[in-house]
């Protein structure tokens, strides 16, 4: 579900997740590195983040003016992280 961009909270009333344990299933999307959940979470997030980013760099390469500053953004942005 987070593959759909939706935040933790949105994620764990639609899995039925009892009020008692939405905080604890919101932290650990977030913050819990070790756990599976983290990891579910984190993987949708990442796929989605990918699949559009692919969509953005061959609309570029194919001369898309709405694409390429996008796309150029993200090359910034890769550079500036390694």
């Amino acid at each position: 579900m987070s593959a759909a961009l939706m935040p933790p909270v949105e994620i764990a009333i639609l899995l039925r997740i009892p009020p008692s344990e939405k905080a604890l299933f919101i932290q650990t999307c977030k913050n819990h590195v070790n756990s599976p959940i983290y990891e579910a979470y984190q993987r949708g997030k990442l796929t989605t983040k990918f699949e559009l980013r692919q969509t953005v760099v061959k609309l570029a390469k194919a001369g898309s003016p709405a694409a390429e500053p996008l796309a150029e953004k993200y090359i910034r942005d890769q550079l500036n992280n390694e």
